[in-house]
């Protein structure tokens, strides 16, 4: 009877959970207004012509394939959706972000189990809020969500099936299931056809797990079948002509060191999301190492012996110290410069650009406003940085993970050591340099942008979900130390959220307003519009993407759709 009340309140909690989440999204993709190249795309590619009916969605995707890239499973996607309309894409936008939660706990329990662990899929939701990068741009905007978002749901669930094959062949189980042979082999295709650096990496992983299956007898056809579509699907991404035509433009002249410098910047920028990520998947390997040496631990003001003890090793008590006090400091004036008008930011940004970039004849428009651009978002993250390291600083006190402690504990344990006593930190470890193979695959692309890391950062939020969901890692957490963490967790999703839909839906009535006067233009038989600039460009975290329309891909886009000829907004106003 108690087993079957606690399977109900999982399945309760975990449907609660689901539901959370999804509303959460649905409200974001609600209000976030149709903006840049959503304009393009709710045209047929290239012909201006409306899209309007199912047929000129294949003809748009197939004009796509020839003239501009290979992503066209994608882009068919985001030309149906914007053709069906945006209430059902806003529906199916908010479910993908729900399915990918769900398929990173799976692929981070080795199990398809779905309601076992409620509080799991929601810190998978929270981390893959907080982590990726630009999240309302890869996650809420339509035409940047069917690339990253809906290419990662199909590719994580099409590698569900190796993950768990392999994951039985240690337990020493087999599973054959013929049915799952045409599956895979579609689903396959789906996963190929996706994204440049994900389609190579699944490609890859299904054939060398097909390889690594048949080596210990537990090879079964769905695994082959599955990964010749992959290859099937990644052919047809690169094989696509429009890549040669986006290639000349792109990438002409651009050496080696070009493209090691967009690897260095790209997954930079992924390490900087992945801050909270990180810092957990430290903590959890020190605390498993201290377990291993067999020192004693003093957290919450008790001691607790472990059975190897050496020697007793000194525990700091917590409080204020240097390092504390700086980061409050920090965290103070950073926080008055952000509610008074950015002056912080603008400082930084007017003393590099003065500095360092004119120096080097770095002061082109278009260098100046990308760096700009950078900078209007540079207090709000910094605040977000030094609040998770605050909360770090205060987690490793704790914990009695003090210098002398984490020094005693490496001497006597090393890494390897943890390795091979942990299961789930190999798997772990296994997860973190898969993300980076699969960002280093990009190293042949033209540009790396942070959000080209979207998958490579949900892996590495499946790393730090697997090590929490094992007991004997999540046991080295004390109860205050979790207390701190929920506490977090919380208080930043409440800022971050709440944030993301204020700003979202008052992009969202600006850009009605300006719909609104289109059509009120046009129905006058005028093609000219003026609009007032939009002032309010805090991002939250870059969990909010909009641009005001004097940018070139929304103006030519919007002009071309609506009829117009022109479209003109003020001049920003410098700070």
């Amino acid at each position: 009877m108690t087993q079957a009340n606690d399977g109900g309140h999982r399945y309760g909690a975990t449907a609660l959970t689901a539901t959370a989440i999804f509303a959460f999204m649905l409200a974001l993709n609600h209000w976030m207004p149709l903006h840049r190249d959503d304009y393009d795309y709710l045209m047929v590619w290239k012909t201006g012509v409306p899209i309007a009916s199912l047929s000129d969605v294949l003809s748009s995707a197939m004009q796509h394939y020839l003239l501009h890239g290979g992503r066209m499973v994608t882009v068919f996607c985001l030309d149906l959706f914007l053709w069906l309309g945006k209430p059902l894409f806003d529906a199916a936008n908010a479910l993908m972000f729900l399915a990918l939660s769900v398929l990173v706990m799976m692929h981070a329990r080795r199990s398809a189990a779905l309601t076992r662990t409620p509080g799991l899929l929601a810190l998978a939701a929270l981390l893959l809020w907080l982590s990726l990068p630009h999240f309302g741009e890869v996650a809420v905007w339509k035409s940047g969500s069917t690339v990253y978002l809906w290419s990662a749901v199909p590719a994580f669930l099409f590698l569900l099936p190796y993950n768990l094959t392999l994951k039985a062949l240690g337990d020493r189980q087999r599973a054959r299931h013929a049915w799952a042979i045409l599956p895979m082999f579609l689903l396959g295709i789906l996963a190929g056809w996706s994204i440049e650096n994900l389609a190579v990496t699944v490609t890859l992983l299904a054939l060398g797990c097909t390889l690594y299956a048949r080596r210990h007898g537990a090879f079964a056809p769905w695994m082959l079948t599955g990964a010749v579509g992959a290859l099937a699907g990644l052919i047809g991404l690169v094989a696509a002509p429009g890549n040669y035509v986006r290639y000349d433009a792109q990438g002409a002249d651009k050496g080696i060191l070009i493209h090691l410098g967009n690897q260095i910047a790209g997954q930079g920028e992924m390490l900087l999301y992945l801050l909270p990520v990180l810092l957990l998947i430290y903590t959890a390997y020190r605390l498993c190492q201290r377990r291993l040496s067999g020192l004693p631990v003093e957290r919450d003001g008790s001691l607790i012996l472990y059975a190897r003890k050496k020697h007793v090793a000194a525990f700091d008590k917590g409080g204020i110290t240097a390092a504390s006090a700086v980061l409050w400091s920090l965290l103070l004036l950073l926080t008055v410069s952000y509610f008074t008008g950015g002056w912080v930011a603008a400082a930084i940004r007017d003393t590099v650009i003065a500095g360092v970039l004119t120096p080097l004849g770095q002061t082109r428009p278009k260098t100046i406003f990308l760096f700009t651009n950078v900078m209007n978002g540079f207090e709000e993250m910094a605040i977000y940085w030094l609040v998770i390291l605050l909360c770090y600083h205060r987690m490793k006190a704790l914990l009695g993970l003090t210098k002398a402690s984490i020094r005693d504990a490496a001497q006597q344990v090393s890494w390897c050591e943890v390795l091979r006593a942990s299961p789930a930190a190999r798997y772990a470890a296994c997860l973190i340099g898969l993300g980076l193979c699969n960002n280093l695959v990009m190293i042949a692309a033209p540009t790396f942008p942070g959000r080209a890391t979207f998958s490579s950062t949900a892996m590495c939020v499946a790393a730090l979900l697997a090590l929490l969901n094992d007991p004997s890692v999540r046991s080295e957490f004390s109860p205050r130390a979790g207390r701190l963490l929920r506490t977090a967790a919380f208080l930043l999703l409440a800022y971050t959220g709440a944030a993301a839909l204020l700003l979202t839906h008052e992009m969202g009535i600006e850009d009605a307003a300006r719909i609104a006067q289109i059509e009120a233009a046009r129905a006058r038989g005028e093609t000219v519009v003026h609009f007032p600039r939009i002032e309010n460009t805090r991002r939250a975290l870059r969990h909010v993407y909009y641009e005001d329309w004097d940018n070139g891909v929304t103006k030519d886009g919007a002009m071309e759709y609506f009829g117009l000829t022109d479209i003109e907004v003020p001049p920003h106003r410098p700070q």
